[in-house]
């Protein structure tokens, strides 16, 4: 993906999301930082999203690859 279109699009998640706390814009927002090697950021939104539904399995699955991807750029 180009990392401008990336970073426009977490740019209008971002004023979605103040505006209303949303599961999917969180996983969607999440899933953009990924992309684009923010895992400091992708973890953060999993983590939000996951509060407000503990068992979203694909918010989980995103949550612990982006965990291991982080731990792999600490080392």
């Amino acid at each position: 993906m180009d990392d401008h279109k990336e970073a426009e699009a977490i740019t209008e998640l971002n004023k979605i999301i103040a505006f209303k706390l949303d599961l999917q814009l969180l996983h969607l927002r999440a899933a953009f930082q990924d992309s684009m090697g923010d895992y400091s950021s992708t973890l953060r939104d999993c983590e939000a999203a996951l509060c407000l539904d503990p068992n979203h399995s694909d918010t989980i699955e995103l949550y612990q690859k982006s965990q291991k991807r982080a731990n792999e750029q600490q080392r």
